[in-house]
């Protein structure tokens, strides 16, 4: 449970998990996501995602439908209700429904699993969320992904592909990211299978173990490593690569893990690091100081490496260059970055 009372300070990945599920779910385009539980629960957990996409410039608002549990329910138990909602939601023909719990629903002990395993014409899954007694928008997050996992089927077809796992759907540059990956493991030879989970349907999940790798977007405590590597035997790496020595390794790792000669590759990247630096060779003699906007738990080292592979100088008093968010991903992220920091010292 997420009993953090102070906001001041708290990490974006705090907060309630019913956001953190829907960041998933809602992303399966076939797909009717339940919010079960009192209706301000859903209206304020959608406006949060819908201004998110808005803000991303997606304007395709995903089927977000809630139990509107009022206090008869919550005094004598909501499960009729949700299932009115399931029944309700069916007539929109969905390929899927995902069914996310909150503290209200979870307080008075609705068995959301015992409804999600009635006789439905098509899958109902609980995804297992609470709210915020469901501890937090990453927790929310994984267990959305584990959840729309139920789906994968066992394939004895494998292709030379990688699946793309847990992208973060409502961050920024989420598409120029993918688009780094997709050019690194095209140096190797290395197609894309399915993206785990980014706009697609349920008729592309059953091809996931058709890939030969996965690739999770973050997975710092190894739960979504495991949890595949148990669920389908591929093989993952557990990172989008940051900075310039992370991304060779990942070509090596990703080589490796496939049995494909990754030399030829590790080198043309190489060169292309050298290019990016000696575009941004005019900024040498400039100096900054970053600034992590006082809440971020940010790798400075990382930035720090960045500056000085352009001979730029770390100074209390230069230009201020605002920390990103999340480290830009593989060498184009880093020359993403840089043309940012261009700008904050040509400003």
């Amino acid at each position: 449970m997420n009993s953090n009372r102070s906001l001041s300070n708290t990490s974006r990945y705090n907060g309630c998990s019913v956001s953190g599920a829907l960041s998933v779910s809602a992303f399966i385009r076939d797909a009717v996501s339940i919010v079960h539980g009192p209706a301000g629960c859903a209206h304020q957990a959608s406006s949060l995602f819908h201004s998110t996409m808005i803000a991303n410039e997606r304007f395709d608002i995903p089927y977000i439908y809630t139990s509107g549990l009022l206090e008869e329910q919550i005094i004598f138990g909501g499960e009729n209700r949700l299932r009115e909602s399931i029944s309700e939601a069916l007539s929109y023909d969905p390929s899927v429904v995902f069914v996310i719990g909150t503290c209200i629903s979870e307080t008075i002990g609705d068995d959301i699993d015992s409804v999600c395993t009635d006789a439905w014409e098509v899958p109902v899954i609980n995804l297992n969320t609470s709210g915020f007694l469901g501890d937090s928008f990453e927790r929310g997050f994984l267990n959305a992904i584990k959840g729309a996992s139920e789906l994968i089927t066992a394939s004895d077809e494998k292709t030379l592909s990688a699946n793309i796992i847990g992208e973060k759907n409502l961050e920024f540059e989420v598409e120029e990211n993918y688009s780094e990956i997709r050019r690194l493991l095209g140096l190797l030879g290395i197609d894309i299978n399915i993206r785990f989970v980014r706009d697609i349907t349920t008729e592309d999940i059953p091809n996931f173990c058709r890939g030969s790798l996965n690739i999770i977007r973050e997975d710092p405590s190894g739960v979504l490593t495991q949890f595949f590597a148990e669920k389908t035997g591929i093989p993952s790496i557990p990172r989008f690569p940051s900075g310039t020595s992370d991304t060779l390794n990942f070509l090596e790792e990703a080589g490796r893990l496939l049995n494909l000669p990754w030399a030829e590759a590790v080198a043309r990247e190489k060169e292309y690091q050298r290019s990016v630096f000696e575009e941004f060779s005019d900024l040498g003699d400039e100096r900054i100081a970053f600034d992590s906007f006082g809440f971020q738990d940010a790798d400075t080292q990382f930035f720090t490496d960045i500056a000085k592979n352009t001979g730029i100088k770390i100074d209390p008093d230069g230009t201020v260059i605002p920390i990103p968010l999340t480290a830009p991903v593989g060498t184009t992220g880093i020359r993403r970055m840089l043309r940012e920091w261009r700008r904050f010292i040509d400003a």
